[in-house]
């Protein structure tokens, strides 16, 4: 994800709970006839019967941790380098495809998504209605996108529909059509997007951090394409992309669900087997850049980023490069820091800066997984910016100081690794952590092993972490009225002595 901080931040979303209540009370009836009943006129007006307390249960303690053990990945390599992931889930009828292409839009940040975009728009022997109408005829559906990292063509179908799967998805691998027509759409797509995107405080912030963090001209942070950027591209630009990185050397092929490897391998051999593979392949985009590059982006100096936009609330980020990236061996125990600081509802920030300070709906915070270099962020919105800068200032330096409680640290390690068997549930799940897997070159038992490394997070753990990854000089940048942030800074004693840069919609500095 840019983090994907441009394509990949994650929205914080909250909701509250309802518990069973119980009322607790009684009334005793005096039923003695030994005293007489008093006649003396009561002038004392009667008070109203006290509602007796409610009581709250307790939730019933967490159950113990039961083995999961992740499916056993099958693989095999056709003679045109593609290599077939297998994973076998007997209990539906279904198979999840994915077709992974390692070509996304670090690539071409424009190019690689419109080539991606367009792949379901026609091929050379099926036109758009053909695709849809043979895809929908067995009751699915057939989608291509391309995200940071990859490309990835995917359905699910009923086991029996999977030869018909396994024929579109290359087909519209092998052959896609890039016609006029399609390609106008996608444009015009296109820029109805990026004016979306100016009009959204939130994806504004996280555009510009992107920007800050990284080196200039990195994928990882592109510039807004303009309307004569997008004009500019062509059908043979998209030919061109996709004769250079979607081929099957480039590729790997998933398959979860109700197959085994003997039943797929004559399938895709006679389909994707077909597929050309390149003799070279252009160097990565992320091999130009170097770890000293990274570390020159790193900030020297406090400053704030306004980006002036007229707006009831002002949306924040607050990041920094950490170097964890996704296959780095401190992600897990940065992944128990993060769910500790500010992932969900139970998080140290939600607790303080929405429930007791009442500052936010909104707030979180996220590592991004990145190929090169991690970042770790700070993401929320609020009406009163100087109280929210202190308030998250001062809960970071807490973090990378002082140990958390016990509390705190058991409920962030049992909600990592208690909540994991619902993330496999799925074919699709399992399929995702196997893309996952390949995509950042993770150790083949990373899953298997999961909840133990998990188990293995010492309370200590958490500060240590905090104070080795979360700098103490960040990017800064806010989304609102320039005039008023800039007048509500004055009382944030944290940024005493930054500087202030503006920029306006474009982002182009003012």
């Amino acid at each position: 994800m840019t983090i994907d901080i441009r394509h990949k931040f994650i929205s914080v979303t909250a909701g509250l709970g309802l518990l069973s209540t119980f009322g607790l009370g009684a009334c005793d009836k005096n039923t003695s006839d030994s005293t007489p009943p008093d006649t003396t006129a009561n002038t004392t007006p009667e008070t109203e019967p006290t509602e007796p307390a409610r009581v709250y249960p307790d939730p019933p303690p967490p159950s113990e941790q039961r083995p999961v053990n992740f499916p056993e990945l099958q693989s095999f390599e056709l003679p045109n380098k593609l290599t077939v992931y297998v994973v076998e889930n007997h209990e539906v009828p279904l198979v999840d495809v994915q077709l992974i292409v390692k070509a996304g839009t670090i690539h071409d940040d424009l190019v690689g998504a419109m080539t991606a975009s367009m792949l379901t728009e026609g091929t050379k022997k099926r036109s758009k209605a053909k695709i849809d109408e043979s895809i929908e005829q067995i009751g699915s559906s057939l989608s291509s996108s391309a995200g940071e990292h990859n490309a990835v063509i995917r359905t699910r179908v009923l086991t029996p529909n999977l030869k018909l799967a396994l024929d579109l998805v290359n087909d519209i691998a092998q052959n896609p059509k890039f016609d006029d027509e399609a390609l106008n759409k996608q444009k015009d797509q296109q820029k109805v997007a990026i004016k979306g995107e100016k009009s959204d405080g939130g994806a504004l912030a996280k555009r510009l951090t992107s920007k800050l963090l990284y080196p200039e001209g990195h994928p990882y942070a592109p510039d807004f394409p303009t309307d004569a950027e997008i004009d500019a591209v062509t059908p043979e630009a998209l030919r061109t992309f996709h004769s250079t990185w979607y081929r099957p050397n480039n590729s790997f092929l998933i398959l979860s669900g109700d197959v085994t490897q003997a039943e797929v391998e004559k399938l895709v051999e006679k389909t994707l087997g077909k597929w050309k593979p390149a003799e070279s392949f252009p160097a990565h985009p992320l091999e130009q850049f170097t770890p000293e590059d990274y570390q020159k982006a790193v900030p020297t100096e406090l400053a704030v980023h306004i980006v002036d936009r007229n707006q009831i609330s002002s949306d924040i980020v607050i990041a920094n490069i950490n170097g964890v990236a996704r296959n780095h061996p401190d992600w897990i125990k940065m992944s128990a820091v993060t769910k500790l600081f500010g992932g969900g509802m139970s998080s140290r920030l939600f607790r303080d800066i929405r429930e007791e300070k009442k500052l936010t709906y909104n707030i979180g915070s996220y590592q991004s997984p990145q190929k090169a270099i991690g970042t770790f962020a700070l993401v929320t919105q609020t009406k009163k910016t100087d109280e929210m800068l202190q308030a998250l200032f001062d809960h970071v330096e807490r973090l990378r100081t002082t140990d958390p409680t016990e509390q705190e640290f058991n409920a962030a390690v049992d909600n990592m690794a208690l909540s994991f068997p619902l993330a496999i549930e799925t074919a699709g799940q399992i399929a995702g952590k196997v893309a996952t897997t390949l995509t950042y070159n993770l150790p083949n038992d990373y899953y298997n092993s999961y909840i133990e490394e998990v188990r293995k997070i010492e309370l200590g753990d958490i500060k240590d972490m905090a104070a080795k990854h979360i700098h103490t000089t960040p990017v800064i940048v806010i989304v609102g009225k320039a005039a008023k942030v800039k007048k509500q800074l004055k009382d944030v004693k944290a940024l005493e002595g930054a500087k202030i840069y503006e920029y306006d919609t474009d982002l182009k500095p003012q």
